[in-house]
Parts: C-alpha cells; sequence; structure tokens
C-alpha cells in the first residue's frame, strides 16, 4: 500500500488505544487485614503496653522424689514462683492415683523448686504415689477447725509490649511531566499524575498491611542512646512493629501438622487441645491463604455439607465482607477465612515465606474482658496523632495518614522550584491483647 495514494491518511495512522489502565497486579487486596483488624486506636506514646493477668492456678511438674507408695509422701517440684502452699489439696498424674487426693502439710522453697510433704486424704489404706515427670494440680484447699489463715499468696500481672513504626512514601513529578498528556486515562485525567498517586497510596497500604502480619519488633526503639538500628545519614534509632507472626510466634502457640501437607481428624484434634491448654473461647477465626486452605479443603469436603456451612464472617457484631467456612466440631466453632495478601508472589509465596504462607492463623472471635467489666478487640491498630500542624491547603490527612504537597507546583507553592513533590506518612503499629491464646498451625 502506498500511502500517497490514500486519502484520509490520518485515520489510518491513527492506533487502536484502550485508555483504561487494567489492575493485572490486583495489589488492592493488601487492604483486607485491614478490613479484618478494622479497629484504630490512638496511642500517647511511640511505644505501648498491655497487661494480662496470670493464672490463678498452677501445674508442678515432679523432678525429684524422696519417698513413695505411703500414706505420707515427699517430692520436689518445679515451680516458678510461692505458688504451693500448706492446706492444697492436690491430685497427680500418676496412674496409682486415680480417685486419689492428698493435702500439703509441709512447703519448703528452693531456687525454682518446692519440695512438698503430702497426705493423703484416704488415710494409711489409700497409699500415695509419685514419679520423676507426674503433673500435679492444685485444684482446692481444706482446714481445720480454729485455723489461722493460709500463707498469702500473690498473683503476678504479665506486660506486653509493641512499639509504633514510621511508614512513609513519596512521589515527584516535574513540569513537564505533570502537563504532558499519556494516553491512558484515570478519572477521565489523560496525565500520568493521578495513576503514580493511586499507586503509591496502594503500595504505602500495602506496606502496611504486610508489617501487620509478618512484622518483627525491633530491639531498637527511639529512646535508644546507642541504636543498633539507625540511620546511616543521622544516626538516629529505627524501630519497627511486630506484626501478627511475631505475636504468636512468641508469646501464643506455634504447633503444626506432623506430616506437612495433611490434614484430618489428628490435627484438628491437636488444634483443638492446643485451645483447651489456654482456656481459649470457643469461637475462632482461622486466618490463611490458599495452599493452607486447600489441603484443608480436601479434608473438609469429603465430610459432608452437614458438618461444613457458609456464613459471613461476624467480628464483634461487626459483618465483616468475608464469606467464609464454618466447621462446628468438639465444641468448638471455626471460620476458615480466605485472606488473599498470604497468597501474595512477591510476599508471602511459598518459596519466599513458606512458614507464613503455609500455615493457619487462629484468633479468638470475641472480644477481650478486662478484670472489671470492661472489654476490648483481639486485634487493633494504635497509632500517633499526627505531628502536623500549619496551612491545610499543602496537604490533607485522615487523621491517620497525612499527605502534604510541595515545590512550585503545589496548591500553596514552597519553593521556586518546578516540579511537585507528595508526601505520605503515617506512624502505626498492630496490638494483640490475650495473645497467650492465639494459635499458629501449619498444615503445608
Amino acid at each position: 500500500m502506498i500511502k500517497s495514494y490514500i486519502s484520509a491518511i490520518d485515520f489510518l495512522d491513527q492506533r487502536d488505544i484502550d485508555p483504561n489502565i487494567y489492575d493485572q497486579s490486583r495489589d488492592r487486596a493488601f487492604t483486607d487485614i485491614m478490613k479484618i483488624v478494622g479497629r484504630y486506636k490512638p496511642a500517647k506514646m511511640f511505644n505501648y503496653h498491655n497487661f494480662v493477668n496470670n493464672d490463678v492456678y498452677e501445674v508442678g511438674t515432679i523432678s525429684a522424689v524422696t519417698s513413695t507408695g505411703l500414706a505420707q509422701i515427699q517430692f520436689t517440684i518445679n515451680t516458678a514462683a510461692t505458688f504451693p502452699r500448706v492446706g492444697d489439696l492436690i491430685r497427680t498424674s500418676n496412674v496409682n492415683n486415680v480417685n486419689k487426693q492428698a493435702r500439703v502439710q509441709v512447703v519448703t522453697f528452693g531456687s525454682g523448686t518446692a519440695t512438698l510433704t503430702v497426705r493423703s486424704v484416704g488415710g494409711n489404706s489409700a497409699a500415695f504415689f509419685a514419679a520423676n515427670g507426674d503433673l500435679v494440680s492444685f485444684g482446692s484447699n481444706s482446714f481445720a477447725e480454729k485455723s489461722d489463715a493460709p500463707v498469702n499468696r500473690r498473683y503476678g500481672l504479665t506486660k506486653y509490649f509493641n512499639l509504633i513504626q514510621n511508614f512513609r512514601e513519596v512521589d515527584e513529578i516535574s513540569d513537564v511531566q505533570k502537563v504532558a498528556k499519556v494516553e491512558v486515562e484515570v478519572n477521565g485525567d489523560y496525565h500520568i499524575l493521578p495513576y503514580q498517586l493511586i499507586q503509591k497510596v496502594i503500595k504505602l497500604n500495602g506496606d502496611i498491611s504486610y508489617q501487620m502480619i509478618a512484622g518483627v519488633q525491633s530491639s531498637t526503639s527511639f529512646g535508644d542512646a546507642n541504636p543498633f538500628l539507625a540511620d546511616p545519614t543521622s544516626g538516629l534509632p529505627i524501630q519497627t512493629t511486630g506484626g501478627l507472626d511475631w505475636y504468636v510466634t512468641t508469646y501464643g502457640i506455634s504447633d503444626g501438622a506432623t506430616v506437612l501437607g495433611t490434614f484430618g481428624f489428628v490435627e484438628l484434634d491437636d488444634i483443638i487441645d492446643n485451645w483447651i491448654s489456654t482456656k481459649s473461647p470457643i469461637d475462632q477465626m482461622g486466618f490463611m491463604g490458599s495452599r493452607a486452605k486447600r489441603v484443608l479443603d480436601k479434608f473438609f469436603k469429603n465430610l459432608g455439607s452437614a458438618n461444613v456451612s457458609s456464613v459471613r464472617m461476624v467480628i464483634d457484631g461487626r459483618t465483616v465482607d468475608f464469606e467464609v467456612e464454618r466447621v462446628e466440631y468438639g465444641g468448638y466453632n471455626m471460620d476458615f477465612i480466605h485472606i488473599p495478601i498470604f497468597d501474595h508472589p512477591q510476599l508471602f509465596s511459598a518459596t519466599l515465606s513458606a512458614d507464613i504462607n503455609g500455615s493457619i492463623y487462629w484468633v479468638p472471635k470475641d472480644s477481650l474482658e478486662t478484670v472489671d467489666g470492661g472489654r476490648e478487640p483481639r486485634m487493633q491498630i494504635r497509632h500517633t496523632p499526627s505531628p502536623f500542624t500549619g496551612n491545610p491547603a499543602t496537604g490533607s490527612s485522615n487523621g491517620i495518614i497525612k499527605e502534604w504537597r510541595t515545590g512550585a507546583l503545589a496548591d500553596v507553592p514552597t519553593n521556586s522550584q518546578m516540579y511537585l513533590h507528595t508526601d505520605w506518612f503515617t506512624a502505626q503499629g498492630l496490638e494483640c491483647l490475650g495473645v497467650k491464646l492465639f494459635q499458629k498451625y501449619r498444615v503445608v
């Protein structure tokens, strides 16, 4: 074809261009974890603390036996505190002590141990036995007439803390780039700026979501005089927040299938036994990616529809935009929730992060009750107040993330250089309450 002989050359030279930008990367799914957490709470400082009460009961393990098989015996247990006291009624796991109970008559404390002299409540006809490794429970107490008060028992508190992390993102565009039109459009605008801004905000939310799952709390905090983790230019300390995985592996239950890639009643019973051991609530939600859920589906789909139901997930009375599968077994209600971010190939793939990718993260669905009757959600994001003041014309804020613009092309020019510089800043951290009750269970 010779163009010089054809009319309407301009028409023939045009290209067929679809101006839309299609979301192939699907990184918007990053915000799913934020929907689940769903709660923000201001923090006064860049580290925040919470206290939980200690168990009122203790289980001891027998480490040495002085006498056994008599109406009165003596043995030593490991104890983290001065918990055992005269007057306690005990039972042990020894197979010879079925339906037998004894009273603590004498207690002598050592370094991390307590030597107990106990007497069978059944008299001389009910000999009591002890062996190394036996477990001892202190279930009740009993005293004689005109008895004196027992020794005072003090219960401590356990403190958990996490750190606020500073997150930042930036975009910069020159005067030429800002006005030059491109062949794709966003919201009817054929300039590159709207697209870049959207991508940067998605990335910032993604950074936050990732850290709330996989973040590790730094040993460095902003108050360190000689920080290990510091800005190489200023020398000032940098701190990071611990995410859900860090909370559970540090303070909660970490377990898994004996043979990865298999799941059945053995593993299901194992999960429930872990909950029983920590007195966890019966309503649980498990977060996982596709690899972990596929292993579960192969098992649950063979149980019949009567055992598996599809429900709308509700957390703290709020309906969340997730359709989940619920299984009722062993007195527990389990919601299996597929979270797309766990499948992200550049973050949590089986080759990059097999441990997180192949695990179920179990979190109780209820709020945690305080000892005085109040309630707090199990998971929430803490954030510090915005440090920014000044002319709102140069920026905006939703109360958590601050955006501001500088340069000669800003709404209110800040200098004479012909560019537009956009910054985003937020300071956030994850807080998990009662994390002793959380469970990470690896299945693949």
